[in-house]
């Protein structure tokens, strides 16, 4: 078996995307074991396409800060002697109840740098049993952090396809892996075993969008992932060679590589 075309092939990339039957899936999981090359990919890719989720993940709304600190703080004062100035009552907007709660939540775990002076005022004010409480308030939000951020990046990967560009006659027996999101249009190239050029050449990765072909950047002749331009709604993938820095437009006298999608 040779190692290096089953991992050109692209199936640890279809296998982590989880586009692969359970003959499949059960095969990678048994050559991890036996090739460490292979185990070895799959960690790389499976990082890689995580790094590429939490890109993409949600921003922090700047309501979510004091939507914690109001957790926190509504925990607090119902394990408190009522004191008989006026208190001024804070937002009753339920997080939990909101739409998009959980995924905020997955940003929101940045907002704990921010709220550890109000948890240690809490926690110092409060008695053993108001501590205990606010340590299972602060353990429950960072469990449900956890899950969300598990989730997001599931969801983010769930638009997410990898494609074999396979070389033609100018480059046989290469191929180029082409990781593409269909919702975000983040494109990426990975496992380029295409001849090396020269240093005054570079290939160029195109997609082809009603009947267009749109330039989506060069690339190296690399096993790294690289990112290029972002593009919605392909119809084809290509790979043409071209000057170093690429061009406006295709040399099709030049293509190595197309798959239409």
């Amino acid at each position: 078996m040779n190692i290096n075309d089953y991992i050109a092939s692209g199936i640890i990339e279809q296998y982590v995307l989880g586009d692969v039957s359970t003959q499949e899936k059960k095969e990678v999981e048994c050559m991890s074991h036996i090739y460490p090359e292979i185990a070895q990919e799959l960690l790389k890719v499976q990082q890689t396409l995580e790094a590429m989720a939490m890109q993409q993940s949600v921003e922090v709304p700047k309501h979510i800060k004091q939507n914690i600190f109001n957790i926190i703080a509504e925990e607090a004062l119902e394990n408190q002697p009522q004191p008989t100035a006026k208190i001024i009552e804070l937002s009753k907007t339920s997080t939990q109840n909101h739409p998009k709660y959980k995924t905020y939540l997955v940003a929101a775990s940045t907002i704990f740098i921010v709220a550890a002076a109000a948890i240690a005022f809490f926690l110092n004010n409060a008695s053993n049993k108001n501590k205990l409480a606010l340590n299972n308030k602060i353990q429950s939000l960072e469990k449900e952090i956890a899950k969300a951020k598990q989730r997001l990046n599931e969801q983010s990967l769930l638009n997410t396809n990898s494609y074999v560009l396979k070389g033609n006659a100018k480059a046989p027996n290469t191929t180029v892996t082409v990781i593409w999101n269909k919702e975000t249009g983040n494109v990426f190239v990975n496992n380029v075993t295409l001849p090396k050029v020269a240093n005054n050449k570079q290939y160029q990765l195109w997609g082809l969008k009603d009947g267009k072909p749109i330039d989506l950047g060069v690339f190296d002749v690399s096993n790294t992932i690289q990112a290029m331009k972002q593009i919605k709604g392909m119809q084809a993938f290509a790979i043409t060679l071209e000057n170093k820095g690429g061009s406006p437009t295709p040399h099709l006298e030049e293509l190595h590589a197309i798959l239409t999608i």
